[in-house]
């Protein structure tokens, strides 16, 4: 939620660094570009000397962007010179404000993402080529990419009419269903006790897990649940219990912050106001009074969340909230994530049993190549960006370079999925490399578990596509997710005055109640508050544009 809150604060100053001045009209900027005629697909992209400028922020796990393998194939295959213009992580909001504000040393293309609160504000002004007579007349791969999911145009097209961003796209089911609970199956079979099914078994199990020892140590030092508050893949202890009550989200959706549903009639309902998300609230509520969720969860971050869950010598964590082991667990050091199940979705009083969505995640990274309207071949830029979704480059942009870094098509060897394998990872991802760019630009991941199968059941991959596979089943409709959305430059404003207020004290709220409880008597009092800050009109801002999302062609 912060995360979120943090964007668009910088996208309000700058709107207010843009003031009201009408936007200078331009080929570029109406979308009329003329094409070089040359057929998409063509390499090299050009023979004449061309160098793009592309401003990113420094990966640690990326020792060298410019003596690096997929710089060089690229500069190879495309005909284009890349030039790098890096900035360190924590300075990168910062600078492309100044470069966006000024109009001054902007690069030819910004890559790795930006808020579509500052692509909408400053295509506007006319900063950025618009894409849609590319992405009609000279894209190959990219054009493949959006016939296999109808509603990509939909999310990338802005209130003007026009695209300006290529996103990258990751169709990884594990991803989509992320919100996971695991637990100490060493524990269940001490104790003879079985994987939870219902809230009410979830509890009894946890209950087991404090008063009978089942570390064996004499020591009342087990810990039934926890998770993590901050910086952590799928630690929210809420988001997995609350689905046991109502379809609660698994992220916000481009929402500006508050979590909705979309009703089969075509209503945004935020969840914040549901009897569900109160009845939610005050389970996790008695979990806490009864020692069986650890209030820490609410104020704690990974580090320390890792630490609790490597204790050294005796386990003291039975249930953890996480994405999978390796958001919490040393995995190359231990053993430890190995005693931990994964926990299918659990069946609340009423018959609710939901696995959180993420509808739209293939929609990994918005607005991941714009290209700037003072760009030098822009044309060019596109090309360039376009071919990043072909296979060849999206797995080199992943796994390295072919026959060096993994193998292709290892024969006689079956995939994570089931299927033929496509790929043999030699270099392990997230190390330290010169191969390529951290899967930072523009993609079209649809590989992920179609890497060699281990017949280690523990391997990552592995592990998250078979847990992965124990909540498909209660994904709701994609149609009741909300899909990110795009808003005009005074909704984005409005939406963030009101948030800044809302969002404080929704979360505020949420975790009091946990922790401390007193939500009957304050249940009311808080419906009134959230009206009185803003909600309707953050209901009407979405549904304007859900339905602008909804009734586009």
């Amino acid at each position: 939620m912060k995360r979120i809150f943090i964007i668009t604060v910088c996208a309000a100053l700058a709107f207010t660094a843009l003031g009201c001045g009408k936007k200078a009209e331009s080929p570029a900027a109406s979308g009329g570009q003329a094409l070089s005629g040359m057929a998409p697909g063509t390499l090299p992209i050009t023979t004449d000397p061309v160098t793009l400028k592309i401003f990113y922020q420094q990966e640690p796990q990326v020792l060298d962007f410019v003596d690096n393998k997929l710089t060089k194939y690229l500069e190879k295959q495309t005909g284009v010179k890349i030039e790098w213009d890096l900035v360190l992580s924590r300075d990168k909001t910062t600078k492309l404000n100044l470069l966006l504000a000024t109009g001054e040393n902007r690069p030819d293309v910004y890559m790795g993402g930006m808020d579509t609160s500052l692509v909408v504000a400053y295509a506007d002004q006319g900063a950025f080529v618009p894409l849609d007579n590319y992405i009609a007349n000279a894209s190959k791969w990219f054009k493949d990419v959006v016939t296999q999911f109808p509603e990509l145009t939909k999310m990338m097209t802005t209130p003007d009419g026009h695209i300006y961003a290529l996103p990258n796209i990751a169709d990884a089911e594990p991803n989509n269903l992320s919100s996971r609970m695991w637990m100490n199956k060493v524990w269940l079979d001490k104790l003879g006790l079985r994987i939870p099914t219902t809230t009410e078994e979830f509890r009894n199990v946890l209950q087991a897990f404090k008063t009978r020892d089942p570390n064996g140590n004499s020591k009342a030092d087990e810990i039934p649940l926890m998770g993590g508050a901050t910086g952590g893949w799928g630690t929210m202890v809420d988001t997995f219990i609350m689905n046991a009550f109502l379809q609660y989200p698994q992220e916000y959706n481009g929402t500006g912050g508050i979590r909705f549903n979309v009703s089969p009639q075509g209503k945004v309902i935020p969840v914040y106001t549901l009897d569900g998300y109160k009845e939610g609230l005050s389970f996790l509520n008695e979990l806490v009074k009864e020692g069986l969720l650890d209030a820490a969860s609410y104020t704690q971050d990974t580090a320390q969340l890792k630490q609790i869950f490597e204790n050294p010598g005796t386990a003291i964590l039975g249930t953890i909230a996480a994405g999978g082991p390796n958001t919490v667990a040393d995995m190359a050091n231990s053993r430890r994530y190995r005693d931990y199940v994964v926990v299918p979705p659990i069946k609340g009083p009423k018959g609710v049993q939901f696995a959180a969505f993420k509808g739209y995640g293939f929609f990994n990274t918005p607005n991941c190549w714009v290209i700037s309207s003072t760009c030098k071949d822009p044309e060019a830029a596109f090309r360039l960006g376009d071919y990043f979704f072909s296979q060849e480059i999206s797995m080199f942009g992943r796994l390295g370079e072919p026959g060096t870094d993994y193998i292709p098509n290892p024969v006689g060897k079956k995939a994570v999925d089931g299927g033929d394998a496509l790929f043999e990872a030699i270099l392990v991802y997230g190390s330290e490399q010169k191969s390529h760019w951290q899967n930072r630009n523009p993609y079209y991941n649809f590989f992920d578990n179609k890497g060699v199968a281990s017949d280690d059941p523990f391997t990552l991959q592995d592990l998250l596509y078979n847990a992965m596979l124990q909540y498909k089943p209660y994904a709701p409709p994609r149609e009741s997710v909300l899909p990110p959305l795009i808003y005009t430059i005074d909704e984005a404003k409005e939406l963030n005055d009101i948030n800044t207020a809302l969002l404080q004290y929704v979360d505020e709220t949420r975790v009091r109640w946990i922790t401390s409880g007193g939500i009957d008597r304050e249940w009311d009092a808080y419906l009134k508050e959230l009206d009185t800050i803003g909600l309707k009109r953050v209901v009407e801002i979405t549904q304007a544009a859900y339905d602008r999302f909804a009734n586009a062609k």
